[in-house]
């Protein structure tokens, strides 16, 4: 069974087009009714968003997910990183709306996590 750390680098089932795409593990929680939460960055993604420069985002800088879900998603471990990339703010979003109750974890694909995204961003 795969175990996440922070610093992995993995591969992952992608959306069409988006094949070069990475996502980096930036913490990894244990929660007593979830388990465990992998928090992620990904990068290489192309998500229509009317606030993003030039209309697309290529980032997505902070996503939860369900261990069991990510370990579904992720193909190949790529290099180590010992610089995380900057998730922090996202992350103290979430938690601040997780601990009240008010978030979640996504327990989908990391590309089905994109597109709900992205129809959120479009909305």
């Amino acid at each position: 069974m795969i175990e996440f750390s922070a610093g992995q680098t993995w591969q992952y089932k992608t959306r069409p087009g988006e094949e070069a795409s990475r996502l980096v593990v930036c913490r990894v929680d244990a929660d007593r009714k979830l388990g465990t939460i992998v928090h992620v960055y990904v990068e290489g993604v192309a998500i229509k968003s009317p606030r993003a420069q030039g209309g697309v985002t290529r980032v997505v800088h902070h996503l939860p997910f369900a261990a069991e879900a990510l370990r579904n998603s992720v193909g190949a471990p790529g290099a180590h990183r010992d610089d995380l990339p900057d998730y922090q703010d996202g992350y103290d979003t979430w938690r601040q709306a997780f601990d009240s109750g008010k978030a979640g974890v996504f327990t989908i694909s990391v590309a089905e996590s994109l597109d709900f995204m992205e129809q959120a961003i479009g909305k």
